[in-house]
């Protein structure tokens, strides 16, 4: 009873803080559809995802520009197309391509009449093709705010994003100019409704979106299926399920380690309840993703952290009870929030739903196998977490039983995320041979896949030998992490090369993954240092032996 009260509890929470789904002025434009990115979606995910790029990924704020909802700042774009010419709204964080295209270096949003025609950004961008592959970072950032610049002038120029108000789909300046017959309704409404922002109607914005929304039904409006998936996506929009799911596993980290250090029994019913309830909303967010692309959820790397987000607490809940440890479910809680603020907050992951790379599409095995080895590093970084509170009790000279169980606890997780990753690597053997006609290539994805492999193969080994104990087994899961970390990482973002090049992105966040990396390496010198051998002496390998096996 108590339980059932605390999860009512939690999701009343829920509907507190996520953004309301009641009726506002711009809500009969959210579901208009548009055909963008090679596919149909709402104009509410066109503005949001626009606003995102343009603007620049923030943590904890809204997809606005300049305080406009991004529907708002769409039609404000197409009523007031010279206001928006010289509002600084992009944003160009990458310090090194301000300074290489000589913008000034105490800002980093500029305006559309700033930067186009820009002739330092033309000759940074001719040098840069010069110099070749040296200066492949510099063309990459310089390319990406070209994109950047003609999505803002297509949508200032009504040239973005395309509707369907009769049989085909046309702009929003198209259907302005247009003297199809077919097309007139939607032609009046559409200046109807940019007449009135143009004169600050806000009484009127309402009826005036909802006409234009009834005009731009046309024959997609008949579409049972289109529109209810339509509705589904802007219901997810505004949910940001994976936003609210974090805040929930933050409320569980916090009350997990409260039961821990309280002994309460109402601070673990109400952590386990909190990752319950932060789970469910989880997998819907998964579940919604699936349905929209007709595809697993798992394709690019966002979808990736987010699913291996979803895996870690899955993992972490059935281990929690299997073995009646609140301390495993604190380790998956406390790990599933930096990875969805991660997917949430960082600019270089982009959370479009895009459609599959041609050799992607209607691959059985592929779905097969990025699910399992994506399952496979949620488990591994869940051993990552484990061996960091293995450490942590070591140097606070924690009692020995206690530390026995941590140990033991890390030893099946490493086995289980082991097995996985292996079954994962193998499947994307036979997917490759499915795509590319053959098994093996070692491609990069393909070398540092099977690395990581060995590295978590020599640990079991090692441990079962009797070789490592307790400080070995933790530092072996660090050093294991740093080996999934560039197998997932590292191939896609910093070599990026071979034939997995649809999976490859760049960005600044390369100089934190590396000091993520850095840190760990120190803190494994550290225990070594501080704690003694790594490995047992060989003398004292039988009794190891023999400990384990009983």
């Amino acid at each position: 009873m108590k339980l059932a009260k605390t999860i009512g509890s939690l999701a009343a929470a829920v509907l507190l803080v996520t953004p309301a789904l009641a009726e506002d002025a711009w809500a009969p434009l959210r579901g208009i559809p548009v055909q963008d990115g090679g596919r149909v979606k709402p104009l509410d995910t066109f503005a949001r995802e626009s606003a995102r790029r343009l603007t620049g990924a923030r943590v904890f704020g809204a997809e606005s520009v300049s305080g406009l909802d991004p529907v708002e700042w769409m039609v404000s774009c197409w009523a007031k197309p010279d206001r928006w010419r010289e509002e600084a709204v992009v944003r160009i964080s990458d310090a090194s391509l301000r300074a290489s295209i000589q913008l000034p270096p105490d800002r980093d949003r500029f305006s559309l009449a700033e930067l186009a025609g820009h002739e330092p950004l033309r000759l940074a961008v001719e040098r840069a093709r010069q110099l070749g592959p040296d200066a492949e970072p510099l063309l990459q950032a310089a390319n990406r705010l070209y994109g950047d610049l003609w999505l803002l002038d297509s949508i200032l120029e009504g040239n973005a994003p395309q509707v369907a108000p009769d049989a085909a789909w046309l702009s929003i300046g198209t259907l302005q100019t247009s003297d199809d017959p077919s097309s007139q309704e939607a032609r009046a409404r559409i200046r109807g409704l940019l007449e009135s922002y143009r004169r600050g109607a806000a009484s009127s914005y309402a009826v005036r979106a909802k006409e234009l929304s009834s005009a731009l039904a046309g024959p997609l409006g008949a579409d049972a299926g289109l529109a209810r998936g339509v509705e589904r996506e802007v219901r997810y929009n505004a949910i940001k399920p994976f936003r609210v799911a974090w805040l929930l596993y933050l409320v569980a980290l916090v009350a997990l380690l409260a039961g821990l250090s309280l002994e309460s029994r109402v601070m673990p019913a109400v952590g386990y309840a909190a990752m319950a309830a932060g789970l469910a909303l989880h997998s819907y967010g998964l579940g919604v993703r699936a349905l929209i692309a007709g595809r697993a959820p798992v394709t690019n790397m966002y979808e990736s952290i987010v699913f291996a987000a979803w895996g870690v607490v899955a993992l972490g809940l059935a281990f929690a009870a299997l073995h009646r440890s609140r301390l495993i479910a604190a380790c998956a809680a406390g790990l599933a929030v930096p990875f969805l603020l991660i997917a949430d907050g960082v600019p270089i992951f982009d959370a479009a739903i895009d459609p599959l790379a041609p050799v992607l599409r209607d691959n059985f095995w592929l779905t097969t196998h990025v699910l399992t080895i994506t399952l496979g590093y949620a488990a591994l970084f869940l051993a990552l977490a484990l061996g960091h509170v293995s450490l942590a009790l070591q140097l606070a000279h924690a009692a020995e039983a206690r530390l026995r169980t941590v140990s033991g606890f890390l030893l099946q997780v490493i086995q289980a995320g082991t097995l996985l990753l292996a079954a994962g690597t193998l499947l994307g053997g036979v997917w490759a041979s499915y795509s590319w006609g053959r098994f093996w290539g070692w491609d990069p994805k393909e070398t540092w896949a099977l690395i990581a492999v060995l590295v978590y193969l020599a640990i079991l080994h090692a441990r079962f030998a009797g070789w490592l104990r307790d400080l070995g087994m933790a530092v072996g899961s660090i050093v294991g992490g740093l080996a999934v970390l560039m197998a997932w990482y590292g191939v896609n973002y910093v070599l990026g090369t071979g034939l997995h090049s649809y999976g490859f992105g760049a960005g600044s966040a390369n100089r934190w993954v590396a000091a993520f990396a850095v840190a760990e390496v120190a803190l494994v010198a550290l225990a070594a240092w501080k704690l003694g051998r790594l490995v047992t002496p060989q003398t004292t390998a039988h009794n190891e032996r023999a400990a384990i096996a009983h």
